[in-house]
């Protein structure tokens, strides 16, 4: 009887015949190829999203600082002449007279503020006070900035060139970043400001 049970066990203990491995080894590779397929393809439009977004981001943060301080210049309650001092196409200066004291004088509220687009360094920048003892360095404000344009307008809306004729600024800002196989990616916005303490 032991005998008839080893044989009865042999003969019916079925395994895997080396054709059928194969045929799974294959399923189960192009099952992972295709997994792999896909991360691959999620993580680099991850990185590309990533990278836009951060390109964008920079370009609404550089022309939220310049904005903001667009809408302070001419701030002059005691008419110590603030307003536009330098209308470039890639840099401007301004004054606002906002400690209400009647000088543009104190570096602590940031009464005379400069930007300029440094195209060698691809940097949107600020200097305070220039041009005065109190002048400070040029702060970095926004890099990889590809291009950046500021146009003048009059109270008519007609493109001017003469800094006491603004009442608004068209701002024109490009920032770079690259995708996730390395190719730039540009992000325009483009924003007009009103100049509302010049607009009086």
């Amino acid at each position: 009887m032991k005998k008839s049970l080893q044989r009865s066990f042999m003969t019916d203990s079925k395994g895997f015949t080396l054709v059928e491995v194969l045929i799974a080894m294959a399923i189960v590779g192009i099952v992972m190829g295709s997994i792999y397929s896909i991360f691959i393809s999620s993580n680099r439009s991850y990185r590309t999203q990533d990278s836009v977004a951060d390109a964008q981001q920079r370009v609404r943060v550089g022309i939220d600082f310049i904005a903001h301080d667009l809408r302070l210049a001419g701030l002059d309650p005691l008419s110590v002449g603030a307003g536009i001092e330098t209308a470039g196409a890639t840099n401007l200066r301004l004054t606002a007279d906002i400690d209400l004291n009647g000088v543009i004088d104190t570096p602590l509220n940031q009464e005379r503020i400069t930007y300029d687009y440094d195209a060698p360094s691809r940097t949107l920048r600020r200097k305070l006070y220039e041009g005065t003892a109190s002048e400070s360095a040029w702060q970095p404000l926004i890099e990889d900035v590809s291009a950046l344009t500021f146009t003048y307008r009059d109270s008519g809306g007609n493109v001017t060139g003469t800094p006491a004729d603004v009442r608004m600024v068209d701002i024109s800002m490009t920032c770079q970043g690259t995708d996730a196989v390395g190719q730039p990616i540009n992000r325009t916005l483009t924003a007009r400001v009103i100049c509302r303490n010049l607009c009086m």
